[in-house]
């Protein structure tokens, strides 16, 4: 019989730089350490790890086993450990990894009192490796609320486990079951099948649950952990779900029990969530992965059952991610019971209706005071997951002035102010009480008993603000006033375009214009003689801001749209006007719809479609989407005119920012830190790689053009500490203005920028650089695909390599300074002339304050197809 009590089977893999740590960690364990023995086996690692493992091998005073072979993955390294195992229980910790001084004895002192356990599952906390913060954050860590016990989990179905590595084994049952790692299942839930197979497995399923024993899980900073890399894998959404979850489940059938369906509910929903993430890299998923993907989850919800799903209390889910796996992949019509009345927009006299709905669309009849009526603005957005729309969402705008009734296949539906909750299967002790003091607190007999809430102390200048905001010359003055900004520390946008027309055709509208004091282009309008400027974060903006009617700007970010609160709870009540940075033609659904629009303006046809249309992503209708033209586009329009051919003479390089190189913000405005990873980066490299070749400069000289650096505006903080060949004129936003640039351009060269936009519709030629385009598309920056596509629809050729770049200007230089006839033809399908955009979107504007006459519509187009790239 083994006098070991706990073995550590832990795969290496190219984790040098984390195995100080690990087997520190393990060297401080107070159990005594002849009872632990530790097998650790090197799975081809190509830096020192296995001579570091031999090194400690060799000093340790555990039992050690160093074990070697080719690399095969972790699975088939953990399953050669399992062969070298003699305690009677394995554990299977990752060597990036620690563990509490007192983990083995927390499991050990679990164990003497919870004899009859068969499987042993630790508190995982996260390790942020970026701060060094440990956060107890794990989304299951509900599971140790009740602190150390045994838990039958067929009694209590959310107590799961997932994670080999922060459980412990009994090596009999494991070796007698013949149970391994399947090799197969990558890149993920490898731990989550071979601890369920092990629990199927058992009789009496009972878990011995070990608050007290903390596992600490590195979350990396370079991020190039396994888990934190999955998500571009398309081995998760096949191999995962078929080899994974659906053996699982089919081996189970035909009972399977309510554990082993929330782990299946619980790793689809990831997914699902991912979907709807900021950030998504399934984006970057191929067509037949995905479809695979449908097809393996339609087979695994003929295994769940819609108790299960609609039950699962594991993690939070947004409506549709729900409604998703209960009906997407049913094969039945279905929808709410009832419609919602969402919210009311009292100036225009309308109020959003809206249902969800999947399979085919309800034939809808709205009745209006009795009588048929058409909404003034409908639409029907798709809510898609990997590629295929599973939920649809109704949106209808109708007047508020009459009683509203809405039919759905000829039947009224009932009306409702909230919306539909899953049901509920069970109730525990907490949601009782929580319940009954919710009542008490409705209850007027037992209300004036309640403490009553304390106020936050109202701070003597938000006092004095509040005063002044009220006080009856700051009222004259701000009285329904129209505020326009850009960013806060610059101008020169769509804002300070509509803001000049305002004060030169529009005098009867109370508009002002904001940006930071110190900044130059305060300087510049103040010099031109605009005196309505207020500065940014001072007393008077706010004043300014508590009595504004609108917040009009081309930037759509918090400390624009709801820049404060004062302490006494007062905040702007304004409505805000999207006028853009540029013309959207990625999917930035995720991020506008967390956004409070009264009115946005667009640019092309195909823009105001993909946002306002039928199937599109977006919330937005043509209630609040209008397609106006930017107001920039004016006076870019009137400055190219003035140069001849002759005349445009700039190679202009633009590139565009990344989310993954700029720094953290600094407060809530657009100042940003450095991140010193930027000077590092690819991003950079390849830039400064075209613009300091020989050939980009034998080119300018060929064409007698000059060749300006003009990075975005998010990048300009790093201007001054690089270094560029003298013939490079380096400029940023803030010191010369764009317009003019784009004017005088013989060509410019940009990635995923917008201003390929603007240089379009002026006809100056473009070339794209997309050396990164699986890495923006793929989940680290902002934009997910959209209608557009670059080599279908793009305004110039697109390169993805360096040699490939410098031959797209070669041959667009050579060929003249107009667009070639493909791209002209492009460019007019896509813009409207330029022209009348500042009379269009004030027009637009006013329109936001007048009740929409009954009977008004507003047509709903079709949302063009997104343009995957593969």
């Amino acid at each position: 019989m083994t006098d070991k009590k706990f073995a550590v089977v832990s795969a290496v893999y190219n984790v040098s730089r984390y195995l100080d740590d690990f087997l520190t960690s393990l060297d401080h364990q107070t159990l005594d350490h002849s009872l632990i023995e530790i097998i650790l086996v090197d799975d081809g690692s190509t830096d020192d790890s296995l001579d570091r493992l031999k090194e400690w091998a060799a000093t340790t005073d555990f039992a050690v086993t160093v074990l070697t072979k080719t690399n095969g993955g972790q699975a088939s390294a953990r399953n050669l450990g399992l062969g070298a195992v003699t305690a009677e229980w394995v554990t299977f910790t990752d060597p990036d990894d620690t563990l509490a001084e007192d983990y083995f004895e927390a499991v050990e002192a679990s164990l003497g009192s919870h004899r009859n356990a068969e499987m042993v599952i630790c508190h995982l906390f996260d390790h942020f490796e970026a701060t060094g913060e440990v956060k107890d954050s794990h989304p299951l860590r509900h599971r140790f609320r009740g602190g150390d016990q045994l838990v039958d989990i067929d009694r209590f179905p959310e107590y799961v486990h997932l994670h080999a590595s922060s459980a412990f084994f009994r090596t009999a049952k494991v070796n007698g079951l013949g149970l391994r790692f399947d090799e197969r299942i990558r890149p993920t839930f490898e731990d989550g099948h071979f601890v369920q197979k092990y629990l199927l497995a058992l009789p009496k399923r009972l878990v011995s649950v070990v608050d007290s024993a903390k596992y600490f899980y590195r979350r990396r900073a370079d991020k190039s952990s396994t888990l934190q890399t999955s998500a571009t894998d398309p081995g998760k959404y096949t191999t995962v779900l078929e080899l994974g979850c659906l053996q699982l489940l089919e081996q189970a059938a035909p009972e399977v029990p309510l554990w082993l369906q929330y782990v299946i509910i619980y790793e689809l929903t990831w997914t699902l969530r991912a979907e709807e993430a900021m950030y998504s890299a399934t984006s970057s998923i191929e067509s037949t992965a995905a479809a695979r993907f449908h097809e393996l989850v339609s087979r695994i919800r003929g295994h769940l059952s819609s108790e299960a799903i609609e039950s699962f209390p594991l993690i939070k889910r947004s409506t549709t991610q729900f409604e998703a796996l209960a009906h997407g992949y049913v094969q039945e019509n279905w929808r709410w019971q009832s419609v919602v009345v969402d919210s009311l927009d009292e100036d225009r006299r309308l109020v959003e209706l809206r249902y969800h709905y999947t399979g085919t669309m309800p034939r809808e009849e709205i009745r209006f005071r009795g009588k048929p009526i058409e909404p003034l603005a409908a639409k029907t957005r798709d809510f898609t997951y990997l590629r295929e729309a599973l939920v649809h969402e109704r949106i209808l705008w109708v007047s508020a002035d009459g009683t509203v009734e809405i039919l759905l296949d000829g039947k009224r539906v009932p009306v409702t102010f909230g919306w539909p909750k899953p049901r509920r299967f069970s109730v525990r002790p907490a949601k009782v009480q929580a319940q009954r003091g919710a009542k008490r607190k409705q209850n007027p007999k037992t209300r004036r008993f309640a403490p009553k809430k304390r106020r936050s102390k109202v701070t003597a200048e938000d006092s004095f603000v509040s005063s002044m905001a009220r006080s009856a010359p700051i009222r004259r003055m701000f009285a329904d006033a129209w505020v326009l900004m850009d960013r806060d520390v610059n101008a020169n946008d769509n804002a300070e375009h509509l803001f000049r027309y305002l004060r030169k055709r529009r005098r009867d509208i109370n508009a002002w214009f904001v940006v930071e004091k110190d900044s130059s282009d305060w300087d510049r309008l103040r010099a031109e003689g605009y005196k309505r400027l207020i500065p940014y974060g001072s007393r008077l903006w706010k004043a300014l801001c508590l009595n504004a009617r609108f917040i009009v700007s081309s930037h759509a970010d918090a400390y624009v749209s709801s820049p404060f609160i004062l302490s006494n709870g007062e905040k702007p009540k304004w409505k805000f006007v999207f006028l853009q940075h540029g013309v959207t033609k990625d999917n930035i659904s995720r991020w506008l719809n967390g956004k409070k629009l009264a009115g946005m303006v667009t640019s092309t046809v195909e823009e105001f479609a993909s946002i306002a249309g039928d199937h599109s992503p977006y919330k937005l209708s043509a209630k609040e989407v209008s397609l106006t033209g930017m107001p920039r586009h004016d006076v870019l329009a009137k400055k190219a005119s003035a140069y001849t051919l002759e005349e445009r003479s700039i190679i202009t390089v633009m590139p565009t920012w990344r989310q993954f190189l700029v720094g953290d913000t600094i407060g809530r405005g657009n100042r940003r830190h450095l991140n010193r990873e930027f000077f590092e980066s690819e991003f950079l490299h390849r830039w400064m790689n075209v613009l300091e070749s020989p050939e980009l400069q034998k080119m300018a000289k060929a064409h007698e053009c000059r060749i300006m650096f003009m990075p975005h505006p998010n990048l300009e903080d790093y201007l001054p500490e690089l270094t560029l060949p003298d013939h490079i004129e380096v400029r940023s936003y803030s010191e010369i203005n764009v317009q003019d640039v784009i004017a005088q351009s013989a060509v410019v060269v940009t990635d995923y920028s917008s201003i390929a936009f603007d240089a379009a519709i002026v006809h100056r030629p473009v070339v794209y650089y997309q050396f990164d385009r699986d890495r923006v598309f793929g989940g680290d920056h902002l934009t997910k695909p959209g209608y557009f596509s670059y080599v279908e629809d793009g305004f110039g050729p697109v390169a993805l390599e360096h040699d490939h770049v410098l031959e797209a200007l070669r041959t667009t230089l050579e060929h003249g300074k107009e667009p070639a006839p493909e791209y002209m033809r492009r460019i007019e399908r896509t813009f409207v002339a330029p022209g009348h955009a500042c009379s269009r979107v004030t027009e637009m504007i006013e329109e936001l304050d007048r009740p929409v006459k009954i009977g008004d519509h507003r047509p709903t187009p079709e949302a063009p197809e997104i343009q995957y790239s593969n």
